[in-house]
């Protein structure tokens, strides 16, 4: 379990490098690109002597769709229930609920949340708690998100065949979700979550069915707003 460990906490810390801020395709009704800057005279330019530069808004952006004002960067929150299978045991499919929440920080994503697991619902015998930093993207009809972090699980395992839970645990681990979300309105949606939580005692994946508030709402447009 030691070096299967540090090979997926190896590969976690290789995907957290990849990551930047929030990927946004929606701010005034249009799609933010990346934008060229040329740097020096005319014919440097004509020399296709440019650079490409990521245009990042100010947190405090917002825009208008459906006259509605929107936030830009905004947190989100999601609760949902699904299966989970456990790797290291090769028990049966059971239960997995789980809440997220999701907050922005400066143009940084982070993940608080709890993951609940066991051999059903109302039998639980893992308790998860993960901290991690993401990347976003969303528009008018989707949001999808990916997250890694660091984990903590504490429960309880079997000792032998008759299955009484006995034997307690602590462990920290690796935790990675992602999150892929069709929206019923802007700040609405329902959609699928994916994990993982890796650690010496035990690697349990899994999957839930979510639903998604996010606090991008500001309001009703009016004649006197002209977005930033």
């Amino acid at each position: 379990m030691k070096k299967h460990f540090s090979i997926f906490f190896l590969f976690a810390c290789i995907f957290l490098s990849k990551l930047n801020a929030q990927t946004d395709t929606v701010i005034n009704g249009k799609h933010y690109k990346i934008v060229e800057e040329s740097k020096g005279t005319p014919a440097d330019s004509i020399a296709k002597q440019v650079k490409k530069k990521k245009h990042i808004p100010p947190t405090d952006s917002t825009f208008v769709l459906n006259n509605k004002k929107l936030k830009y960067y905004n947190s989100w929150l999601t609760a949902g229930a699904g299966i989970q299978q456990n790797l290291t045991y090769k028990r049966k499919y059971g239960f997995a609920g789980g809440v997220d929440f999701n907050v922005h920080i400066s143009h940084h994503y982070f993940q608080l949340g709890t993951v609940i697991t066991g051999e059903k619902f109302g039998s639980y015998d893992n308790y998860n708690f993960h901290v991690g930093y993401g990347k976003r993207f969303e528009d008018k009809d989707l949001h999808a998100a990916a997250f890694v972090g660091i984990s903590y699980s504490s429960g309880y395992a079997k000792v032998d065949s008759s299955g009484r839970y006995e034997r307690h645990y602590k462990e920290p681990g690796i935790y990675i979700e992602g999150q892929v979300v069709k929206k019923l309105t802007y700040d609405v949606g329902v959609g699928v979550s994916i994990f993982g939580d890796y650690n010496q005692e035990q690697a349990i994946v899994g999957g839930r069915f979510i639903i998604y508030f996010s606090g991008a709402y500001q309001g009703k447009n009016n004649t006197q707003y002209r977005g930033k």
